[in-house]
């Protein structure tokens, strides 16, 4: 599934859902208000610059500003909250620097294990460079559609272990590119399996990997990736954090027209999320920040990239 890595969106902290917010309502939810920054050095990304003078030149970079307010609302469909209907996202995904907005619904089951299916509306939606290798002249953008489907299966017959397994279909409105062998639109099958081993009460660590299958219409855009993940996190009395690293690999399937060359990807990533939850005479409402960088290298130079961010918010539970 792709993942819209630290970019401004990603920047919301979500918590999730309380299911007892409110013991004479099924309705729960909250709020979160994030103000920060985010810098990318990316040929690709579509907010960059719109001329590029060669593909070796300098990577494009862009600097943003931003304020971005999310919510999250649950409905208990019996009086145990063990049917769910929510939309939204999750503590779980902003903690490791993935946003993923979500309409879905979950079950608890009694030996432990948690069924998650969830349609997710805007993670493949939005625009790319209609042809990103344009020299000399102005680039423009063009839409891209899509969909994108989810089943999570968690703490399996309470055994710790999870899988996260979902399908991606998107479509670029006016692909622009002269090669087919680099056409974008894509089906992408996504499967990931993790352990939660807790040190203490306090402590944890996820260990995690993943497989993407990215079958674009052009095989030299298309690619396996394979990624390796862990999480540390920790409570202590009013503070809560997580820092995840990363590193995936990704092995495009063909030579790449442009510039002979079959492209592989390195991409190394760290995030921090924080959160402290005793504000004096605010009650229901936290401090949450999160900052995190990514690194792509690569073979070809025009694809390497990075990302920063940095931001600081507000989150009530009602």
């Amino acid at each position: 599934m792709k993942n819209k890595n630290l970019p401004i969106i990603a920047l919301i902290l979500v918590s999730p859902i309380s299911a007892h917010a409110f013991d004479s309502s099924r309705f729960s939810g909250e709020f979160s208000l994030y103000s920060g920054f985010a810098t990318s050095n990316s040929n690709l990304n579509p907010n960059g610059d719109t001329m590029l003078n060669g593909l070796y030149d300098n990577v494009s970079h862009t600097n943003d500003l931003f304020v971005a307010p999310l919510g999250n609302l649950s409905f208990a469909l019996d009086s145990h909250n063990s049917h769910r209907l929510y939309a939204g996202t999750s503590r779980d995904d902003l903690a490791v620097g993935t946003l993923a907005f979500e309409l879905g619904y979950q079950h608890d089951l009694s030996n432990g294990t948690q069924i998650d299916i969830a349609y997710l509306p805007t993670i493949v939606s939005g625009e790319v460079w209609h042809n990103p290798y344009l020299e000399g002249d102005h680039r423009t953008t063009t839409d891209v559609e899509g969909d994108a489907y989810r089943l999570k299966l968690s703490n399996i017959a309470n055994t710790a272990v999870s899988f996260d397994l979902g399908y991606a279909t998107s479509d670029i409105s006016n692909e622009g590119i002269s090669h087919q062998e680099l056409a974008r639109s894509y089906d992408t099958y996504y499967a990931k399996g993790q352990y939660l081993s807790m040190l203490n009460n306090r402590s944890g660590l996820i260990s995690a990997f993943s497989y993407t299958d990215h079958n674009a219409e052009g095989s030299a855009a298309s690619f396996n990736q394979y990624k390796v993940e862990m999480t540390y996190f920790a409570n202590f009395n009013s503070h809560s954090f997580a820092v995840t690293g990363s590193r995936g690999y990704r092995d495009f399937d063909s030579t790449n027209p442009i510039f002979d060359k079959e492209r592989a990807d390195y991409i190394h990533r760290i995030f921090l999320a924080y959160e402290y939850s005793d504000i004096p005479n605010w009650e229901n409402w936290s401090v949450t920040s999160l900052s995190g960088a990514t690194v792509n290298t690569s073979n070809i130079d025009f694809y390497q990239s990075n990302e920063l961010l940095m931001s600081v918010g507000l989150n009530y539970r009602f």
